[in-house]
């Protein structure tokens, strides 16, 4: 039988009688070491039409299955001997609802018991992290790191591992959150906040999810990248085994120096998946029009990627403005009520949602991400217009993805992001056969190599990174770099490392301009706590001028005294409300009132809470430079910065956030007056608060319930 006769088969149905023969062609397939990998994924189409086999055939069935080393879909209840043992020698430690191992991850498994590393580099489906489960479920480790790329990803997996593992270790998240040697800890964390902590030192064993993010190419953010690498540098020099994984890569550089490992790129799969190409230009409105077919005829839950918030928003308008197309759900109706209250109901989001649509991107409230992603799962909304931050880690079930622009912000994506992107259709045991509708076109296959930046220096590798490193670590080509940046900088190398976020050039023009304004020198910088009105007036002006001043004009920001009028808004409102009908009112003509939602929100997240903190920190470390040399008592920006960092919200209740309650909600919940410094004493309240006794709505009420249940309340 010809392969194109047997995919149409096992796709469109098959009689019968033509049973034996295509089972025989599958098998076949199976038998060739050229051909294993796609025997494999035809033995997933039959799965997938298992109904249609005579009952006869399926042992038949089930033994092409454990040919491919799919032992999770192999029935659990078999007559022989020989199967018993099959299951028996792929059976996991006690890891919740995963049973068996298939021949892949049993095999990473066994390599990691042995203490060997592993860079394992396979499809999404393949179930990299129930490996992560088993390895501490086999207590080897007392204290064990997981780094991931994003914060939404750190309760996702915070979950999973609580369910299982919660009454054995603590789990650390959040920067403040302490940990003793003496519990036995699973550490949650993006590469940041593992930079930042100081108790990793007895981390025995690591894992970076996405560590294709080491490159700095791969990475869209090169501060990002080069704490990436610096996160893996700290926690492997120290001897800690890692287990690096991420989607298919043909090759990794910069570790075998440094490393023995075992580099694992698999083809394995658990799904197979259809894809479908239209070939749509950009432009035109055919790609819309596509769009709209599609989501008329898909009845399972499906991903839509596009490639920016912008082209989310314009998604969502597309399905919304078509009469008919969705019809109101009831089923979202307490979220809406909710969103409706906290944000101007022409946000496109709460009209999405409204209509059975979600969407996801890095604007998006966390807790409003999470929620979306939940209501995906459970059904609640069929289809989930997303950009690449749920890409990237976050695991749905899916059956569909439509990749609605062949972009990531306005660069191309390659094959290996579209491999990504595509491999988020099909679910293991939900969806055998994913369904992927590209309605441009795919790039062409290319490969595609790894370069760890840590381990590949040259003399593009930017300073930000070798400055962290030790000497020992350095090529000869850094080491040169480095004692030239040292010699020439006027600032400290404490100074550089603290502010590795920040250009060097930009640090130097800070510097000047406080080492030559005489004014600034003394009480303006120089000061601790909570500034003045001047002190911050200061800081704004040089933080404008010297280090965001392009970022600040996106937000119609255009000088430090706006800056600081800015935050002085958000730390006097009564909610956050104010500050995005402030927004809202100062739009730009041009803009609806959806843009200044979200404007006001990526304001809010992105600049206020992360890289303002982080350019005032810059600032306190120049200052602090500047007066250590003319004999004066520097300033200390740290208290303001945190403040700053959380909304000028109680830290605490501002971290409920990331484990599904909005800061609204925490604001709400809060006894007046009562301080909640760190993540832990928040969860302490959700913990023994009465929800009856505070107004809350329904919408807040379950997300509530549902924290309570993920912490084994």
């Amino acid at each position: 039988m010809l392969l194109e006769d047997l995919r149409n088969l096992l796709t469109t149905g098959f009689a019968a009688d033509q049973a034996v023969l295509l089972l025989s062609a599958v098998n076949s397939l199976v038998n060739s070491q050229s051909t294993h990998d796609l025997g494999r994924e035809m033995v997933i189409r039959c799965l997938a039409k298992k109904d249609l086999f005579p009952t006869g055939l399926i042992p038949l069935l089930e033994s092409l299955v454990g040919s491919v080393g799919l032992i999770p879909y192999l029935p659990k209840d078999v007559s022989t001997f020989e199967e018993q043992l099959l299951l028996e020698a792929h059976r996991t430690p006690p890891i919740g609802k995963v049973d068996f191992f298939h021949t892949l991850q049993l095999q990473i498994y066994r390599e990691l018991r042995a203490k060997r590393n592993v860079v394992l580099s396979a499809t999404t489906s393949v179930g990299k992290s129930a490996i992560v489960d088993a390895i501490i479920a086999s207590a080897d480790h007392k204290h064990l790191a997981i780094i991931v790329p994003t914060i939404a990803l750190i309760d996702e997996t915070r979950r999973r591992i609580v369910e299982t593992f919660g009454s054995r270790y603590a789990i650390v998240t959040h920067p403040t959150q302490v940990s003793s040697r003496d519990q036995a800890t699973v550490f949650v964390l993006t590469q940041e906040r593992a930079l930042n902590r100081d108790d990793l030192q007895d981390v025995s064993f690591f894992v970076i999810d996405e560590f294709y993010k080491l490159d700095l190419q791969m990475e869209k953010s090169t501060e990002r990248a080069v704490d990436l690498n610096l996160c893996f540098h700290k926690l492997s020099s120290r001897g800690a085994q890692f287990y690096l994984i991420g989607p298919h890569v043909d090759g990794v550089n910069g570790l075998a120096s440094k490393h023995e490992f075992l580099f694992l790129p698999s083809h394995f799969s658990t799904i197979a998946l259809d894809i479908t190409q239209y070939g749509l230009p950009r432009d035109g409105g055919q790609r819309e029009q596509k769009l709209i077919e599609l989501c008329s005829e898909l009845t399972s839950p499906t991903l839509i990627f596009c490639q920016s918030p912008g082209s989310a928003k314009r998604a969502a308008e597309t399905l919304l403005n078509v009469e008919g197309l969705l019809p109101e759900t009831d089923e979202t109706w307490p979220a809406v009520e909710w969103l409706e209250n906290e944000y101007p109901e022409e946000w496109v989001v709460t009209q999405a949602l409204r209509r059975g649509v979600g969407i996801h991107h890095g604007s998006i409230p966390r807790a409003l991400q999470q929620y979306m992603v939940k209501a995906f799962e459970t059904g609640a909304i069929k289809f989930l217009i997303c950009t690449s931050t749920l890409i990237e880690g976050v695991n749905t079930i899916a059956e569909n993805v439509i990749i609605f622009d062949k972009r990531i912000k306005t660069t191309g994506i390659d094959y290996f992001t579209f491999r990504n992107i595509a491999g988020r259709a099909g679910r293991m045991r939900r969806y055998f056969v994913g369904k992927v509708f590209v309605l441009e076109e795919q790039p062409e296959p290319d490969t595609c190599v790894i370069d760890v930046a840590v381990g590949t220096q040259s003399e593009t590798t930017p300073l930000s990174l070798l400055l962290d490193l030790d000497e020992d670590d350095l090529t000869p080509v850094s080491k040169t770099r480095v004692e030239s940046a040292t010699r020439e900088s006027p600032l400290s190398m404490e100074t550089l490392r603290a502010n590795r976020r920040v250009p060097i050039d930009k640090q130097y023009h800070v510097y000047d301009a406080i080492w030559h304004d005489t004014s600034l020198l003394g009480r303006p910088l120089a000061w601790q706590g909570v500034p003045d009105a001047k002190q911050l007036l200061a800081v704004c002006n040089l933080i404008f001028n010297h280090l965001d001043s392009a970022i600040l004009k996106g937000y119609q920001i255009f000088s430090g005294e706006q800056l600081q009028a800015k935050l002085y808004s958000i730390e006097h409102c009564t909610n956050l409300r104010e500050v995005i009908d402030d927004f809202v009112l100062h739009r730009r003509a041009t803009d609806s009132v959806s843009d200044a939602v979200e404007l006001s929100l990526r304001f809010l997240r992105k600049y206020v809470g992360y890289t303002f903190p982080q350019s005032l920190m810059a600032i306190s470390h120049i200052q602090s430079d500047v007066s250590r040399k003319i004999g004066q008592e520097p300033g200390n920006y740290e208290f303001y910065a945190a403040k700053v960092e959380s909304l000028f919200m109680e830290r605490g209740l501002f971290a409920l956030d990331e484990y599904g309650i909005p800061p609204e909600t925490g604001m709400r919940i809060a006894p007046v007056g009562r301080k909640f410094p760190t993540l832990d004493s928040a969860i302490d309240l959700i913990a023994r608060m009465d929800p009856r006794g505070v107004e809350l709505t329904k919408f807040e009420r379950d997300l509530i319930d549902d924290l309570r249940a993920s912490l084994l309340l």
